[in-house]
C-alpha cells in the first residue's frame, strides 16, 4: 500500500472509531453512568491534564524508539480506554478511561505527523496533511451515522465497546502494515539514556527558540488552546439555553450540527488543498480573522437559523486551521527531535485548554454563556496578531 494511503487509512479509521464514541458519550455519562455536572467537568479536566503531563515524555518515546511504535501504542491505549469506560458505567472507570485516553493521544500527537513527514522527506506535506484531515472528516461523519445505527440496534454501552475493540484491531493492523524506513534515532554515543532524553528536550527547545517562525507558532498554539476549550464547552449551552431547545429535540439537532459540519469540512478542505499552494500564514491570518468575527456574532446571535449557520462557519474554519498550522510547523523542524518538538506544541495546546476552560467558564458564570463565548473570541486576537507578524516570512 502506498505510504500516503496508509496515512489516510490511519487518519480516517481512528476518527471513525473515536467519533462513534464521542457522538454518544454525553448520553452514556448522564443516562447510564449518572454523572453529575461536577463529575462531567472533571472528566474533561482529567483528560487535558494527562495530555499536559505526558506530551513530552511520549514525544521522547517517538524520537528514541520510533514514531510507528509510538502511535501504535497510542491507538491501542485509546481502544483500551473506551473498553474500560464501556465495561463499567461508573465515575471511577470513566475517569481512568479519560486519563488513559489523554495518555494515548499524546503517543499519537506529533509521532504520526513526524512519521509521515520523515517518510516523505518533507515533500508534499501541505497536500498530505490537508487530504489526511479531509479523510479524517469523512471517517468522523461515517462514525456519527454508524454510532446512531449501532446504538439503535444494540445499546449505547455496546456501541462504545465495539468502537474500543475496533481501535485495538486498528493498532494491531498498523503494527503489521505501517513501514518506517526513514526514522533516525536521536542518540549520542557515550551518554546514558536519561542524559540523551535531557539532550532531546534541550534540542527541541533549541529548535523552537532559534526560529522566529516556530516561536510565533508556539504562541499561536497556546492561544488556540486558550480559545478552543471554552468554546467547545459553551456552544451547546448557547443553543440549549439561548433558544430553549428541549432535551429530546437537542439530540436530533446536535446530530445534524455535527454531521453537516463534517460534510462542510470535507468540501472546504478539498478546496484549500486544491487552490492554496503557498503562503499558508497569510491564509491562516484570514481564516483566524474570520473565526474571531464568526464567534463574536455567534455569541450575539438571537436568530436560531443564523446561529446554526455561524456554528457551521466556525467548525469549518477550525477544521482548516489545524492541518495548515501542522504543515507550517513541520516544514520548520529537523527530522531528529521532530516528535519531541511537536510534543512541546501539544503540551502548549493542552496547557492552553486547561487554563482557558476555567477562565472562560468563570466569565460565563459571572456574566452569561454568551459572555463566555465572547471571551473565547477575544482570545483569538493574539493569534491574528502573531500571524500578521509572520505573514511575510512563512
Amino acid at each position: 500500500m502506498d505510504i500516503k494511503n496508509i496515512y489516510y487509512f490511519l487518519s480516517s479509521s481512528r476518527s471513525f472509531c473515536i467519533h462513534i464514541v464521542f457522538t454518544l458519550n454525553a448520553i452514556y455519562y448522564v443516562s447510564q453512568a449518572g454523572l453529575n455536572p461536577l463529575q462531567l467537568v472533571l472528566i474533561g479536566t482529567i483528560m487535558e491534564l494527562a495530555i499536559l503531563f505526558f506530551e513530552i515524555p511520549t514525544g521522547l518515546v517517538a524520537d528514541f524508539w520510533g514514531r510507528k511504535k509510538s502511535f501504535v501504542i497510542g491507538t491501542f491505549i485509546i481502544g483500551v480506554a473506551h473498553l474500560l469506560e464501556g465495561s463499567f458505567p461508573e465515575f471511577w472507570a470513566i475517569a481512568i478511561g479519560a486519563a488513559l485516553w489523554g495518555i494515548g493521544w499524546t503517543f499519537i500527537s506529533g509521532a504520526e505527523t513526524a512519521w509521515i513527514a520523515d517518510e516523505l522527506e518533507n515533500n508534499e506535506l501541505d497536500s498530505v496533511f490537508l487530504k489526511g484531515a479531509r479523510y479524517g472528516s469523512i471517517g468522523s461523519f461515517l462514525g456519527i451515522i454508524v454510532s446512531v445505527l449501532l446504538a439503535t440496534a444494540f445499546s449505547v454501552q455496546i456501541t462504545i465497546l465495539i468502537a474500543g475493540g475496533l481501535l485495538v484491531v486498528i493498532a494491531i493492523i498498523s503494527l503489521r502494515i505501517v513501514p518506517e524506513t526513514k526514522f533516525v534515532r536521536m542518540a549520542n554515543e557515550g551518554t546514558t539514556g536519561f542524559h540523551q532524553m535531557q539532550l532531546a528536550i534541550k534540542g527541541g527547545f533549541a529548535q523552537i527558540k532559534g526560529n522566529s517562525i516556530l516561536l510565533g507558532l508556539a504562541a499561536i498554539t497556546l492561544f488556540v488552546g486558550l480559545a478552543s476549550e471554552g468554546f467547545d464547552r459553551l456552544w451547546g449551552a448557547h443553543f440549549i439555553e439561548g433558544f430553549q431547545l428541549k432535551a429530546e429535540e437537542a439530540v436530533y439537532w446536535f446530530g445534524a450540527f455535527y454531521a453537516i459540519a463534517f460534510l462542510l469540512n470535507i468540501g472546504i478542505l478539498k478546496v484549500v488543498e486544491t487552490y492554496v499552494k503557498k503562503r499558508f500564514t497569510g491564509v491562516l491570518l484570514v481564516l483566524n480573522g474570520l473565526l474571531f468575527m464568526a464567534m463574536l456574532f455567534f455569541a450575539m446571535s438571537e436568530e436560531f437559523i443564523l446561529a446554526i449557520l455561524l456554528y457551521w462557519v466556525i467548525a469549518s474554519l477550525r477544521a482548516v486551521n489545524s492541518p495548515l498550522i501542522t504543515a507550517v510547523t513541520n516544514k520548520q523542524l529537523q527530522s531528529q527531535g521532530r516528535a519531541t518538538a511537536l510534543s512541546m506544541y501539544g503540551q502548549l495546546d493542552a496547557f492552553g485548554q486547561v487554563a482557558g476552560g476555567p477562565l472562560v467558564g468563570m466569565v460565563a458564570l459571572y456574566t452569561s454563556v454568551q459572555g463566555g463565548i465572547i471571551m473565547s473570541a477575544i482570545l483569538i486576537i493574539p493569534t491574528v496578531y502573531f500571524l500578521w507578524r509572520m505573514r511575510k516570512i512563512a
